[in-house]
């Protein structure tokens, strides 16, 4: 039990930080959400931002996986990833939005394979991620 509080409490703080995210950039502050975004990578994965955006997506697949995360964990994780995608865009910084965006559709589509009930959410979301990735 306490294992599955503390996760349910980084969750939160994960949340926390998201909401945080899009409220900076929606302000037009985005440096500000790409700071909070890089504190967060190394906290959760131990990367920092410039890792994970040159990371190969093989290898970033693979970590995921091996991670073993749980369905509510990867979709955080994807929310983090899209803000953080959303916040480079911004700042006109394409190559690593494009990262941060394949990054997060790699997520989704681990989470559609962790996950079998069908989110017609989620699914508009890939759909939106593949099209700003093949462009």
């Amino acid at each position: 039990m306490p294992k599955e509080d503390y996760l349910l409490k980084y969750l939160e703080k994960l949340s926390r930080v998201i909401a945080a995210m899009f409220g900076f950039r929606d302000k037009g502050f985005p440096e500000d959400a790409i700071r909070l975004a890089d504190e967060t990578y190394k906290e959760l994965l131990d990367f920092n931002l410039d890792e994970l955006a040159v990371m190969p997506i093989e290898r970033f697949v693979d970590f995921i996986r091996q991670k073993g995360y749980t369905s509510s964990y990867l979709e955080t994780l994807a929310n983090l990833a899209y803000e953080t995608a959303n916040s480079f865009q911004l700042i006109g910084n394409v190559i690593f939005a494009q990262s941060y965006y394949l990054k997060t559709l790699q997520i989704y589509l681990i989470l559609n394979e962790k996950d079998k009930t069908f989110s017609f959410e989620r699914e508009m979301i890939i759909s939106e991620l593949k099209e700003k990735t093949t462009t």
